[in-house]
């Protein structure tokens, strides 16, 4: 039997003229996402190409060693056994891919008057919940290092649309309007963004990103990214003053970032939470998702931290977002986002 062998993992989108050229083949009107090469005898070798999800189609490139001709009546059955084959996969991702879209693991949310966006890192995508209607803002691939794979988290963008952090391409996205085209803004900069916060004055956003345990700044319409301090964001909140406040895994789990001198505070220390992973800032005070705590914990600048909610409906919070009136809890655990009433702490699910 012959060995699948990927070509060119690092052209996957190379124009199929390159292609052509470099096998000696042909193609049809198609630009190919990945090729593969079959390999049953030395003198018999087949590759396919297999292209973009928006086509879902597959094309095949014949080297002209071979005269276009199969060596055997076994080796013909064999290459359209395996042409059915991969005919059959392009077929069930695209029926994957147009299937009616389901919650699949909501990880992080975000507030826009009577909007919310929740990243589905799963699906992958975002969806748009505006009172009981819910509905798809934008869809990601589901083909590794395409945009909004793996989209992690989420901020408003101030002139309209949200920001998208996506670990499977190093990136964050804007996204204009509902289905529109994902814009880079870091030109894969960015290694595992797991928080965004958009500055006082809109010109800016920052980005916690795990892959180098550092917080970043970016121009609001894109740029290099600027080291800010090192500290591990998973959840990020400006104040009213304009300090920047940053809930981290590490024994110091909060801090308070000035990003004009680029130093940071710790703020709360010595581990009081099990597993923290979002933040937001609510006026006076911030408020901690506790994953393995199963709560919501109330912290003070001044380094004071108490339990705020705890256990059901909560089982593994996540992302966090607020209003004047409520804050806004992802837990995927639940495929659900909770709003709490922030004064008598009543809870009603939103998704």
């Amino acid at each position: 039997m012959g060995k699948w062998k990927e070509q060119y993992p690092d052209r996957r989108n190379a124009h199929r003229n390159d292609c052509n050229a470099n096998h000696g083949g042909y193609t049809r009107d198609v630009t190919p996402a990945r090729a593969y090469t079959l390999t049953w005898t030395s003198k018999v070798r087949v590759v396919f190409f297999f292209v973009s999800s928006q086509t879902q189609t597959l094309s095949l490139a014949v080297p002209t060693t071979m005269n276009r001709k199969l060596v055997s009546p076994f080796s013909q059955a064999f290459f359209w056994y395996c042409f059915c084959l991969l005919l059959s996969t392009a077929s069930t991702v695209h029926s994957q891919e147009e299937e009616t879209p389901t919650l699949k693991y909501t990880l992080s949310v975000a507030v826009d008057k009577e909007s919310l966006y929740v990243v589905d890192l799963d699906l992958p995508g975002v969806w748009k919940v505006d009172g009981d209607k819910r509905e798809l803002f934008v869809r990601g691939s589901k083909f590794l290092r395409k945009p909004l794979n793996r989209p992690r988290c989420v901020a408003i963008h101030p002139a309209g649309g949200i920001l998208v952090g996506d670990s499977a391409t190093r990136e964050v996205y804007h996204v204009a309007a509902a289905n529109a085209e994902p814009k880079p803004l870091c030109n894969a900069r960015i290694g595992i963004a797991m928080a965004l916060a958009v500055s006082p004055d809109s010109k800016f956003f920052y980005v916690g990103d795990a892959e180098k345990r550092a917080t970043f700044r970016l121009p609001i319409d894109g740029g290099e990214p600027e080291l800010i301090v090192r500290v591990n964001a998973r959840g990020l909140a400006f104040d009213g003053d304009g300090a920047l406040w940053a809930v981290t895994p590490d024994d110091a789990a909060v801090h308070k970032i000035d990003v004009v001198a680029k130093t940071s505070t710790p703020v709360i220390t010595g581990r009081p939470y099990q597993y923290p992973n979002g933040l937001v800032w609510l006026g006076d005070h911030g408020m901690v998702t506790d994953g393995y705590g199963k709560s919501l914990w109330k912290f003070t600048a001044d380094g004071k931290t108490e339990l705020w909610f705890e256990g059901e409906p909560l089982v593994g919070p996540v992302g966090i977002a607020a209003d004047e009136k409520s804050v806004y809890v992802a837990d995927p655990k639940k495929l659900q986002v909770f709003q709490f009433d922030r004064a008598s702490k009543a809870s009603k699910a939103r998704l």
